[in-house]
């Protein structure tokens, strides 16, 4: 139970704060001697963030969907639809990359080294981002300005953090802010381009464990650590982006992977 609790979090949070959900999930076991939780289970954590970010942007996401119920001549409805495109074009790449590199990436690249070298390749390359959006202008301040070149960029960024230890939050914000997004406009486009990943993964997951025998209250405890976990770094994460910049996690980033690199090195 604790640990299903504590894995719920440890997803909940790093799914969405720009540190890397991988490098957590090979530390945390590693220090706390918990054992692999199984498809089931993770199956369950994915649908809960997919959930968190349904609820923490419920206001968007509602737009959308009244938008796209709307006359395709009406302003509205344009919007709606053209976001959709963008999602979607956004939500392509990873898609592509997660059936084609599957076993590529869970049997060569989820070693500690590796993740550590990510952890901070992506830390320079979010600060770099962010340090470029400190130092000019926004040119997209509104999810609805977004074009599909920028769009792209954001889903090719998204394809290249299956890399473990990159973090999908980290590499579709940063390229979000490469393309003079605001920081907010980064981060919600960064979690709504994720969503159809999100939810496929966790699709998926469940799809492979039926039949398997996860217990329904720990799974439950699970989903439900993990849904709280996710709505709050959400909002975390919304309120840095509004204030300031987002140094914190990028020197916490280059912690992580130096002690991934000194202690677990495999």
């Amino acid at each position: 139970m604790w640990e299903a609790i504590g894995l719920g979090i440890i997803q909940g949070i790093t799914e969405f704060l720009p540190i890397s959900s991988s490098g957590h999930l090979i530390l945390a076991p590693k220090i706390f001697g918990w054992n692999e939780p199984g498809l089931a289970f993770d199956a369950m954590i994915h649908l809960a963030t997919a959930l968190a970010v349904a609820i923490a942007l419920r206001s968007e996401i509602w737009t959308l969907i009244v938008g796209l119920s709307k006359p395709q001549d009406s302003e509205d409805g344009r919007q709606s639809r053209r976001l959709t495109g963008m999602i979607i074009l956004a939500s392509i790449p990873v898609a592509i990359a997660g059936i084609l590199g599957e076993d590529l990436i869970e049997e060569k690249l989820r070693s500690a080294i590796i993740v550590a070298a990510a952890l901070v390749l992506g830390a320079i390359l979010l600060y770099l981002a962010d340090r470029r959006a400190s130092n000019s202008e926004p040119i997209v301040s509104q999810l609805s300005e977004i074009n599909y070149k920028q769009a792209l960029v954001v889903g090719l960024a998204q394809a290249g953090s299956l890399i473990p230890g990159i973090s999908r939050s980290a590499a579709t914000i940063a390229a979000g802010l490469g393309m003079k997004f605001s920081r907010e406009t980064a981060v919600k486009f960064s979690f709504l381009a994720g969503l159809p990943a999100v939810v496929g993964a966790g699709l998926l997951g469940a799809w492979k464990s039926l039949g398997g025998d996860g217990e329904i209250v720990i799974l439950a405890v699970a989903f439900l650590a993990a849904l709280v976990a996710g709505i709050l770094s959400i909002k975390l994460l919304l309120l840095v982006a509004r204030k300031t910049n987002f140094n914190i996690f990028v020197i916490y980033r280059i912690a992580l992977g130096i002690i991934l690199f000194l202690f677990w090195m495999e």
